[in-house]
């Protein structure tokens, strides 16, 4: 229900710039081109925080979360901006194909899943978290990003997905406002795989899609269940990513 108001507000009130909130499109020039700039360069897409939880995937983002990327993920996570979704997939489709290809070759990661299928696996809302929201905004987007990869020549194995696989064990806080050691241990052992896909975990690749990596507890936690319920290698992708401290 909710978002089917946000919808009907969407046809009937001008839209705003996601990162300057000028009346006209979702993105205005300025803020297309700023957009433009945070996107990471080819070797450095494969992101990791400082410093790094233990148990944190190889993971790749499509760009720094600053400026209008920002701004833009914010209104649309937690403002309703849902005319976002086709835009945020698109970069995360991108990020999700870096992921696919894995580390260059001679890296200390892993080499490319050439085989299949992969399973997409999206990290858990909170139930506090849906209930503000009205909806999972991730899964929107991660649906829209997998259906931007289909048919794509070179888009590697069949993809499985998005599915709910992680389940919240026990409650966890907000995020909001902890530092790493405070997010480290609000999520540890947090999560686990929830029956009904465990069998679809056991013995494949996983991939855990976020929106933005920032100290990387939500994604080094989800790669413990995974690897726990038998994932046999875990890799991550996300929107954007907390530029690391010079």
């Amino acid at each position: 229900m909710v978002r089917l108001l946000a919808e009907l507000i969407d046809l009937v009130l001008p839209l705003e710039c996601a990162g300057c909130r000028r009346p006209g499109d979702s993105w205005c020039r300025r803020c297309s081109a700023a957009l433009a700039r945070s996107r990471l360069a080819p070797g450095g897409r494969l992101v990791a925080p400082d410093p790094v939880p233990p148990g944190f995937p190889d993971c790749f983002a499509w760009g720094q979360y600053t400026g209008p990327l920002r701004a833009g993920i914010r209104s649309w996570k937690d403002g309703g901006r849902r005319d976002l979704d086709r835009g945020l997939a698109v970069l995360l489709a991108s990020a999700i194909a870096d992921a696919l290809r894995g580390p260059a070759p001679g890296s200390a990661g892993g080499c490319s899943w050439a085989g299949g299928p992969v399973l997409i696996v999206t990290v858990p809302s909170s139930a506090r978290a849906v209930r503000l929201r009205g909806d999972r905004p991730l899964e929107h987007v991660t649906h829209h990003a997998l259906e931007c990869l289909v048919g794509v020549p070179g888009q590697g194995p069949r993809l499985l997905g998005p599915l709910d696989a992680l389940n919240h064990r026990r409650v966890v806080a907000d995020q909001a406002g902890l530092g790493a050691v405070g997010r480290f241990a609000n999520l540890q052992s947090s999560m686990e795989v929830v029956g009904r896909t465990a069998a679809l975990v056991r013995g494949r690749p996983c991939l855990i899609v976020d929106d933005v990596v920032t100290t990387g507890s939500t994604l080094a936690e989800g790669a413990r269940a995974l690897r726990a319920a038998g994932a046999i290698d875990v890799r991550a992708a996300a929107i954007a990513a907390t530029p690391r401290r010079p």
